[in-house]
């Protein structure tokens, strides 16, 4: 989970309202399972010939599951509400965050809308010889820290 994502969590966890655009399911994956999966990819040469399959986690989750998470970690209530695009740029920039990386951002949710990111695989497991860390293992280490 990037550090913009982490921010508008622990807020949701404080605030009880997780206020994003509206998305559709990811299959979020973990950084370190990602980097021990490079590490495997590249310790084995010639394991994939051609294009590396999705390295995804198990399950695909939308934000509405993100909440229903994170209330049950932290014992209170977190909501979702879906945010219209251009409000969620205006509050993004007027924070702060470059035009660019607002829209980026907007594109990201865009995609997961369009399906783009829901798809999921066994080969991260396949490869890490274990199933992937799951999203909620990294929001109880991420909302324990707040």
């Amino acid at each position: 989970m990037d550090d913009l994502g982490r921010e508008f969590l622990v807020d949701a966890a404080q605030s009880g309202r997780l206020a994003l655009p509206a998305d559709g399911p990811v299959a979020w994956t973990a950084h370190a399972d990602l980097a021990d999966a490079t590490a495997a990819v590249l310790a084995d040469e010639g394991r994939f010939d051609g294009p590396t399959p999705p390295l995804t986690g198990r399950q695909a989750l939308t934000f509405d599951d993100i909440a229903a998470i994170a209330t049950e970690l932290t014992g209170r209530t977190v909501t979702r509400a879906t945010a219209p695009d251009d409000r969620f740029r205006t509050q993004l920039t007027g924070q702060g965050v470059p035009a660019e990386t607002a829209d980026q951002l907007l594109g990201i949710f865009a995609a997961s809308r369009a399906g783009e990111f829901a798809t999921t695989d066994p080969t991260l497991a396949d490869l890490l010889g274990r199933e992937p860390v799951t999203l909620r293992t990294v929001l109880r280490e991420h909302l324990s820290e707040s």
